[in-house]
């Protein structure tokens, strides 16, 4: 076998020895390629979330407010008009008072209205009146509740026997002085009130 031929075959059996190396050699280099490369997509993946997470909590939400932490407080609603309050009910100490009247039996208009005898009125300033009638006086089935008064200036305006005597509301003049308590008819179509009330003066009672 000649010497040339001899070399070649001996470079042959190198590059067979050699070949497999290689081929292992390259495939490690590629895994390592494919390893870094998935690292580096992750990385990215990763960076990306970030920064759309730090721009959503930069921009202000206008439902939310300025962001994390605000204390800016909330735009004021514009109000409507206030309204007025509501006034104090009106009260009458001017008149308030307990009154006793005693009415005889012998007068015409006492004896047919069946009212003789002692009564005795109270008047609170808040506008009621509670009234306590001899005991052969026999109410109405009405009783006597639900009784209420009002003043203006000098005038005593009231419902007493409604319901049960009368329809209408009287309307008095009223003044005291002294003890005594006077009731003027200026206008009442109920003649058991007018009877009641302006007979006689009230005096005070205790």
């Amino acid at each position: 076998m000649s010497l040339d031929r001899r070399l070649r075959d001996e470079l042959r059996r190198e590059a067979a020895a050699i070949e497999p190396d290689v081929e292992r050699h390259l495939g490690a280099v590629e895994a390592r390629a494919r390893r870094r490369g998935g690292i580096g997509a992750s990385t990215l993946l990763l960076a990306a979330a970030i920064v759309v997470a730090a721009i959503i909590l930069r921009v202000p939400d206008p439902r939310l407010g300025d962001g994390p932490g605000s204390s800016r407080s909330p735009s004021p609603v514009a109000s409507s008009s206030p309204s007025p309050a509501p006034s104090a009910p009106a009260t009458y100490p001017e008149i308030a008072g307990t009154y006793v009247a005693t009415l005889d039996s012998a007068d015409t208009a006492v004896k047919r209205d069946a009212l003789g005898g002692e009564w005795t009125m109270r008047l609170e300033a808040t506008g009621v009146v509670f009234l306590s009638p001899p005991a052969s006086f026999v109410p109405g089935a009405s009783g006597l509740s639900g009784i209420a008064f009002s003043l203006g200036g000098d005038r005593f305006r009231t419902n007493l026997f409604y319901n049960d005597y009368c329809n209408s509301i009287g309307t008095y003049a009223w003044s005291r002085a002294g003890n005594s308590l006077t009731f003027t008819q200026v206008d009442d179509t109920c003649s058991i009130r007018r009877t009641l009330l302006a007979t006689t003066p009230w005096v005070i009672g205790p």
